[in-house]
């Protein structure tokens, strides 16, 4: 647990909750609020709404969620919790510790008006890049969405008050339970209220539609599940529909029993998609009911009976073929929020991953691969309690190869305590070309890249990486970094950064440590259109930067 931290278990809210503010359980809105909208608002029933805003997207009211629900008293309690652990949980943004977000649908443009609990006399909207106008007029901030931002997802932040994340996704393709190629699956469900385990009975609709090529249509409700698991499913799709939430189980004080909430093992051809979410109650399991998130861990990648999958994960795939996660959500993640492990041809599309410092103090990576080829990750949303994206050997049980081919496009990262981009980590294999594209980070306060060296082969030779490229990437809040950009005695064939921009004074400390593997250089560093603080990168081998064992640089 958090040493010796542990909040009371949270009310049930109602309009009438005191001390809290006026806060209301809704149902999810599934369709247009009012007559020629062109906006869908997405939330939970048991969602918890923001005591800090209210949002409109133009005339329509769409839910702004507390993930998790805390006050501000509640959240320096948790801040001073973190002083205990390591150096690196530490937060420094007591704000900071949970995240309010707003999700809706748009078909174009649209107007977001915010309205504060407070006169509004800060403001920042992320990504810095866009450089978003404005009104403010007291309480309120209105800005208008763009197309040409693409994804049109945004990081506000208001005076003190906690992030607000909002997420503007396309309207989602209609699916009808009217479809023979769709199943409903319902008469398998006996409770939409979360009161009753349903696992046994997803895991008979799992069994029943493997192989078909169909939908399984998991309609809107609340579905409390214990840990759902598919081995060597194929050729079908898990559709969860606007409002449907998984919830999986929390452990009662000191059970600490380790639960995935949706396990992927050796399955082939299947979809997971839709605008329903996994809640993994990582708040409740470890802050409330006081279970230890480092149980039965001995380091980062030895398994034992206590820790048998060293993580507990939201979505976990491992030794996957052709599988596509498409448009969800993943909040309150116990650890690595997205993990897979040994899987080719995975796409991951637009989800939404909300996991904050409240829900666990590390361990909680937005999305993780290991011995993965072929990756495909766009348009993705990763609001985390560690790197936002990171790939390495942490898992001996399934990262025995090497990887290749990874693709980042469109993805905005915010995480309060780690990395950007995290490669390589404890790995003696050869890790591929990865290449990063669109890609918006912000309030890295450790560093924005960090790609540690390689291992040696089993042969002794030194393990390499392909090509690694930053392609019109920005890094905001660049004056919170202690490292601008870090390669660790790497083996690297071309490092490529194209018009990679860090918005923000750095710390003077602050610096470019590029360093090749004393056996195997780096092949070649191409720097093009670089700008650190609106000034252009004209020279990076100076105080306090050092750039060393690379066999040709260029800087343009």
């Amino acid at each position: 647990m958090y040493g010796d931290f542990s909040m009371q278990r949270p009310a049930k809210f109602s309009s009438h909750s005191k001390g809290r503010g006026a806060v209301s359980l809704l149902l999810l809105m599934v369709v247009d609020l009012f007559a020629g909208s062109s906006i869908t608002a997405y939330s939970f029933n048991g969602d918890v709404l923001s005591r800090s805003f209210r949002l409109f997207a133009g005339d329509t009211p769409v839910p702004v969620v507390e993930m998790p629900a805390m006050t501000a008293e509640e959240r320096r309690r948790l801040a001073d919790a973190y002083l205990k652990l390591p150096s690196y949980c530490h937060i420094d943004d007591p704000a900071c510790m949970h995240l309010h977000y707003a999700h809706l649908a748009s078909t174009g443009d649209v107007e977001i008006d915010i309205h504060s609990v407070e006169e509004i006399k800060e403001c920042r909207i992320h990504p810095l890049e866009w450089n978003i106008p404005c009104v403010i007029r007291n309480r309120r901030l209105r800005f208008k969405t763009d197309k040409s931002h693409q994804p049109q997802y945004y990081c506000v932040r208001i005076n003190q008050l906690p992030p607000l994340m909002v997420a503007v996704d396309p309207p989602e393709p209609s699916i009808s339970k009217d479809d023979p190629a769709v199943v409903d699956a319902s008469p398998y469900l006996t409770d939409a209220n979360g009161l009753i385990d349903q696992t046994d009975n997803f895991q008979r609709a799992f069994e029943d539609l493997n192989g078909s090529g169909r939908i399984l249509y998991i309609p809107p409700g609340i579905y409390l599940v214990d840990q759902l698991s598919i081995r060597a499913g194929h050729d079908y799709t898990i559709y969860l529909a606007p409002g449907c939430l998984l919830k999986v189980k929390s452990s009662a004080n000191g059970e600490n029993i380790h639960r995935h909430g949706l396990w992927l093992d050796q399955c082939r051809s299947v979809t997971i998609c839709g605008r329903g979410a996994i809640d993994h109650q990582a708040y409740e399991n470890y802050a409330i009911y006081g279970n230890d998130y480092q149980h039965g861990m001995i380091d980062y990648f030895t398994s034992n009976p206590l820790c048998p999958w060293i993580t507990q994960s939201p979505l976990f795939l491992t030794s996957c073929r052709r599988i596509l996660i498409e448009g969800i959500t993943i909040r309150n993640g116990r650890n690595f929020n997205i993990n897979a492990r040994d899987c080719d041809s995975l796409t991951i599309r637009r989800v939404k991953i909300f996991t904050p410092p409240a829900c666990t103090p590390e361990y909680a990576d937005g999305i993780n691969t290991g011995s993965c080829r072929d990756v495909l990750v766009d348009g993705c949303l990763a609001a985390c309690n560690d790197d936002c994206f990171a790939s390495g050997h942490y898992f001996s049980s399934y990262d025995f190869r090497p990887s290749r081919n990874h693709t980042i496009s469109g993805m905005l990262g915010w995480n309060m305590r780690a990395n950007a981009v995290r490669l390589g980590f404890f790995t003696n294999y050869d890790q591929g070309d990865f290449t990063f594209k669109n890609c918006r980070f912000l309030s890295m306060p450790f560093g924005s890249v960090l790609i540690h060296g390689l291992r040696p082969r089993t042969d002794g030779s030194p393990a390499r990486y392909g090509v690694v490229r930053f392609i019109d990437c920005s890094f905001d809040d660049a004056e919170r970094l202690q490292s601008l950009f870090t390669v660790e005695r790497a083996a690297i064939d071309s490092l490529e950064l194209k018009n990679i921009t860090f918005f923000g004074q750095p710390n003077p400390a602050a610096a470019w440590q590029i360093e090749g593997d004393a056996a195997a250089p780096i092949r070649s560093l191409r720097l093009k259109n670089v700008l650190v603080n609106s000034k252009r990168l004209e020279k990076i081998d100076m105080a306090p930067s050092r750039v060393r064992r690379v066999e040709s640089c260029t800087i343009e």
